[in-house]
Parts: structure tokens; C-alpha cells; sequence
């Protein structure tokens, strides 16, 4: 979909709105010097020609210093500029006795037109070790060995067909664009065969600009009117994107001159368009457009666009005035996976790229297809280069399977990592000794020696002895026998404790805690406290403490003041009153041992069994 950014107040985007934006420098630059190519130059400057001033210069990102070097390219008009596989900058003159120039890291230039025939109008890094450019009046595609020597090729060129810019491609080999009509896409072997190709191309369209794309194929301008992006793949199959929407359209400005093609760090392919008001823009490898205009002056021109040290893409404005701008790029993301895993947290760790911008990283996350959760904010600095982080999870659930995915933004946008998953490490219980504890509600514990405090949602493992307060929640107990083999109870409703003797075979004792029994020892004057006037049993059936159980399969005894109840598969409730501890069965039956009668009674589901106080109440 368009995206023209801030084109009038109509246009413009909310203030928070985060997206690319452009930064214009001018100053040390001359006035009307034509700035024309730019590359980057692998000492973390870019470096740029000036057509009609003569010159060349590098400018620093960091700071936007801008140097001007003149005097030193005697054939002149220099125009297209690359970084050489010596790793030295080369340059194409296209005066009328053209040249290649070389300029080594002090500075020194040496031009070389001995076999040049024609005016070099770009030049380009070959996959073969070799330099190689284009040349027009006469068309011509060229070759420059390290050591100077120039060969030139011709044949299987249509004539006067203006070749006016090379690539090289994936495929081992160069391509190149035709500007004159009908326009028409080359492409020429490391040996100098050359092959031309028009099927497909719409004619008087003008193939400007040419750049390798980060899917394979080759990608070039269309400057004619009303322009377009195309796209050619190794076997020659074209796909052009034209101006305007449709079938096979793609969302850009109708003859708004598409110009310079470079391939991007976020996967895109980055492009000027050269008619007035000027605009900048970016093309997916599936043919959806976006334009940018914020901060770009009016009616400069940009011109040539290529991929810079820090991470943003450069270009060239051509008009006078002109200038060399900057339009910042959301941060990339390299890699991302988990560093860590823990119970309740973990660590993802993280590779990006803030591109000069201040840039935060975050995870969301959550089970399921849900990514509901979203971590703190981890700053990544404003760096050129990549950057190792971690971003740590917290509170999360023992044992759960989540979901991640990293989120890498500064103020050009965002960048998304792919979605990971992990699990996180179960609690363990041990027989005997520890108990895993998961909670609902408000639970508090009190370790063995220690003081009471909230459980965390997350649950724990805890020592077998510690006292748990379910009164305004519950808890899901899991055991070990000594075979390893694992059972749950859920608790809730009262206070307990739990024990695991290590004689009983896993069977695991709960034993009920709390209450104030003082007041069974005079119920008649807690009635009349109560207001109540009927006789004091109805104290002796008030609860002063109670605990239900459920459990599938599992051994549980729980301990009352007056009887335990053992367990296997049952939903239960034990109640200590002033009478006695009841015990009463939801599902399933439970086995009460009465201490007062000393006897076993077997209690089916739906009834209930008091095992009662002895007469001096303890």
C-alpha cells in the first residue's frame, strides 16, 4: 500500500508514528558541483562523485563531514564510482576522452584510458577480480585487469544503444542496462560474450539504474514515462512493476522517474525517484512499493542510492544546490534464540544491528498462538555495528510450552524476528524431601524454619514440612514415590501441613493447622457472646477449621484433631469442630481411622462420618 510520508498537512502521520525519514547535508560541499554516485568505501566513510565540479570526496556518517578532492581527475565528469575487489575506489570519467581512474587508501590517483573507447559512464566490481564498466558514444562494455590493462567488448551490443549502468549479478556474470529506445536489459560473461534481452520489457522506458537483488534476481530502473521497477531473472524473465495500481501495477508515482537501484540491509530494494518534488522509495521482492518524502528538499533530484557503513541508505541529490542525504533504516535483526531456560524464566539472546539509531529490543511471548506477553525494553545503543544483547523472560509457569518472537525498533520502524518456541523447566518433586507446589488464588507458605509469604503464581519446590494457607485459594500438590512415579492433590480452604514419611511408600499426610479450639471449652458463654439463646451443641457444630482434598489415584491421608481419612481417587472435605472432626465424601470413599474409637470406617461418596470428641476435649 502508498505510504507517502508527510506530503502536506492531508498526508501527515500522527506525531508517534515511526518510520523512515531522510537527513540532507550540504555543508562542504560546492555549490552546483553535481553530485552524481556514491558507494561505500570500506573504511566507514561514503564516498562520492561531483560530475560537474571535476570531483570526488568521502563523507563521514557519523558526523556528515563532507571532504572534496579536485585537481586530481584530469579526463573529468566523474560519475559512476565502486569499491574495487583490491578494495580500491574506482571511478568512471565520461568526458569526452574518458578514462578509469583508481584512487589507492593515501589518496593517489591513476587514470587509465589507453584501449578506452567511448565516455565510462559507471563502473562496477566483477566477480572475476576485475573491474568492468560501461561506456557510451560508442556503446561499448569494458574490462580493467588489476593492473590497468583495459579490454573492450562490443560484440553482440546493439549500436548507439547507450549502455548506462553494470551489476554484477548472482549467476557469475554482469548485467547491464540500455537507456536508448527501445530500451533493452545485457548481459556479458567474465569472457565477454554478450547477450542482449528485450522480450517482455516495455519499450521507450528508459533501463537506467541496475542492482543484484537480494532474491537472485537482477533489478533495474524504468525512467521513462511513467516509469517503473523491473526485475529479470537469471534465465531472462521479466516481471515489471509499473507505475500506478492494478494487476500489474505496483503502488508508485506515475512519471516520477525512477532513477538509481540499490539493495538494502532489510532485505528490500531501496530506489530514487528523480521528478519533481523527488521521492524516495523501497520495493519488496514482491513487488509492493513504499514512498518516503520527509525531510527531502523540494525538487533536488535524487539521483544514485547505495547501502552505507551504518546501516541507512545514501544517495546523491543532482539538482543545484545539491546534496548528499541519508534516509535512516528500522534496526535488523540477525539472529535471535533461547540463551537460557529456567523454571520461571528465561533468557533469549539476541543480534541486531541499531543502524545509528537508538534502538530498544523486546519479546513478546505467550502458550499457545497467543503473544500476548511482552518483556521489558532492552536498549541496544545507536551503533553501526551488530550488537549481542539478552532479553530476560520472567514469571513465567514451570514446565509450559511458549511461543517468542523478538522485536527490534527505533524511530525508522520495527524489525521482527522469526517465532521460536521453548518449554520451560518442570519442578521436581522428591520423595521424601521436596513437594512441587502450584498455586491458584492467594497462597501463602511457611517454610520449615522460616516466615509466612505469598507463593508466586509460578509455583515452587518446597520442603517437606512447610505449612501452607489455602483459605483464599487452593494448591495443587505433585509427590514422588520412591520409584519416581508422581501424584497431585489439590488442597484448598483452610491451613495445613505437609509431610512425606519416608517409610509410607509416597503416600503423603496433610495434616490441618490453625483454629482456636479455647472456645470449646465453655460453649454456653460463647453462645451468649454469639447471641445466641439455644442450647450450646450449636457451638460444638460451629467449624474452627476445615480442608477439602480432591485427587485422581493418588495416596493422600489427611490428619483432623479426632480421625485421618486416607485417600485414593476421591473429593473430600475434613472439618474440625467442637464435636469432632468430620469427614465427608464427595466422590469416591475414604477409609477414617476414629482415634476416640480406635477404629476404621469405610465412608462412601455422598455421606458423612464425625469421629467425636472425647469427653475431656484436648
Amino acid at each position: 500500500m502508498l505510504a507517502l510520508m508527510l506530503l502536506g498537512a492531508a498526508g501527515a502521520l500522527p506525531a508517534a508514528a515511526r518510520h523512515p525519514s531522510v537527513t540532507e547535508y550540504q555543508t562542504g560541499l560546492s555549490v552546483n558541483g553535481g553530485p552524481w554516485d556514491l558507494v561505500d568505501g570500506g573504511d566507514e566513510r561514503i564516498w562520492f562523485t561531483e560530475d560537474a565540479l571535476n570531483a570526488f570526496g568521502p563523507l563521514s556518517p557519523g558526523d556528515g563531514l563532507i571532504s572534496e578532492v579536485t585537481g586530481r581527475l584530469l579526463h573529468g565528469n566523474p560519475r559512476g564510482i565502486t569499491r574495487g575487489p583490491d578494495g580500491r575506489l574506482w571511478i568512471a570519467e565520461a568526458a569526452v576522452t574518458g578514462a578509469i581512474a583508481r584512487v589507492d587508501g593515501d589518496g593517489t590517483v591513476t587514470e587509465f584510458d589507453t584501449g578506452v573507447t567511448g565516455r565510462p559512464v559507471d563502473v562496477a566490481a566483477g566477480p572475476d577480480g576485475n573491474v568492468w564498466f560501461v561506456a557510451q558514444s560508442p556503446s561499448g562494455i569494458g574490462r580493467v585487469a588489476p593492473d590497468g590493462t583495459i579490454t573492450m567488448f562490443s560484440a553482440g551490443l546493439t549500436a548507439n544503444s547507450d549502455p548506462s549502468a553494470i551489476a554484477a549479478g548472482d549467476d557469475g556474470n554482469l548485467w547491464f542496462t540500455e537507456s536508448a529506445d527501445p530500451g533493452r536489459l545485457g548481459r556479458i560473461t567474465p569472457d565477454g560474450a554478450i547477450t542482449e534481452n528485450s522480450i517482455g520489457l516495455p519499450s521507450n522506458m528508459a533501463p537506467t539504474d541496475i542492482a543484484a537483488g537480494p532474491d537472485g534476481n537482477v533489478w533495474f530502473t524504468l525512467a521513462g514515462d511513467p516509469g517503473g521497477i523491473g526485475r529479470i531473472t537469471p534465465e531472462g524473465v521479466f516481471k515489471v512493476f509499473k507505475a500506478g495500481p492494478g494487476a500489474t501495477g505496483a503502488d508508485l508515482t506515475p512519471n516520477s522517474r525512477p532513477t538509481g537501484i540499490a539493495s538494502g540491509t532489510d532485505g528490500a530494494l531501496w530506489f530514487t525517484e528523480s521528478a519533481g518534488p523527488g521521492r524516495i522509495g523501497r520495493i519488496t521482492t514482491g513487488g509492493e512499493v513504499t514512498e518516503y518524502t520527509e525531510g527531502l528538499t523540494p525538487d533536488r533530484a535524487p539521483w544514485m542510492i547505495a547501502p552505507g557503513p551504518d546501516g541507512n541508505m545514501w544517495f546523491t541529490e543532482n539538482a543545484n544546490p545539491g546534496a548528499l542525504a541519508r534516509i535512516s533504516l528500522p534496526p535488523l535483526l540477525h539472529e535471535s534464540g533461547v540463551a537460557r531456560i529456567r523454571t520461571d524464566s528465561a533468557v533469549i539472546s539476541v543480534r541486531v544491528s541499531p543502524n545509528a539509531q537508538p534502538t530498544g529490543i523486546s519479546v513478546v511471548y505467550g502458550t499457545g498462538n497467543s503473544l500476548k506477553e511482552t518483556s521489558d525494553s532492552v536498549s541496544a545503543g545507536a551503533g553501526w555495528d551488530p550488537t549481542q544483547l539478552a532479553v530476560k523472560l520472567e514469571g513465567l509457569r514451570p514446565g509450559k510450552k511458549l511461543r517468542y518472537r523478538v522485536v527490534a525498533t527505533n524511530d525508522s520502524g520495527s524489525d521482527y524476528g522469526a517465532t521460536g518456541e521453548f518449554t520451560t523447566e518442570a519442578l521436581e518433586p522428591e520423595h521424601g524431601e521436596v513437594v512441587v507446589a502450584d498455586p491458584t488464588g492467594r497462597v501463602r507458605v511457611k517454610r520449615p524454619g522460616g516466615r509466612w509469604h505469598r507463593l508466586a503464581a509460578a509455583g515452587a519446590e518446597l520442603p517437606v514440612g512447610t505449612s501452607i494457607d489455602t483459605r483464599r485459594g487452593r494448591i495443587a500438590l505433585t509427590t514422588a514415590a520412591r520409584n519416581g512415579k508422581k501424584q497431585t492433590g489439590t488442597f484448598g480452604g483452610g491451613l495445613m501441613k505437609v509431610r512425606q514419611p519416608r517409610r509410607a511408600r509416597g503416600r503423603v499426610d496433610i495434616h490441618l493447622r490453625g483454629g482456636d479450639f479455647s472456645r470449646c471449652a465453655r460453649p454456653a458463654v460463647r453462645a451468649r457472646r454469639s447471641g445466641i439463646t439455644a442450647d450450646a451443641s450449636y457451638i460444638r457444630r460451629d467449624p474452627v477449621r476445615r480442608l477439602w482434598g480432591r485427587d485422581r489415584g493418588g495416596r493422600f491421608r489427611t490428619y483432623g484433631r479426632h480421625s485421618q481419612a486416607t485417600v485414593r481417587g476421591t473429593r473430600w472435605l475434613t472439618v474440625d469442630t467442637c464435636s469432632g472432626t468430620l469427614t465427608l465424601v464427595k466422590r469416591g470413599s475414604v477409609v477414617v481411622r476414629d482415634f476416640a474409637r480406635h477404629r476404621r470406617v469405610l465412608v462412601r461418596a455422598g455421606h458423612p462420618y464425625l469421629a467425636r470428641a472425647a469427653h475431656r476435649t484436648r
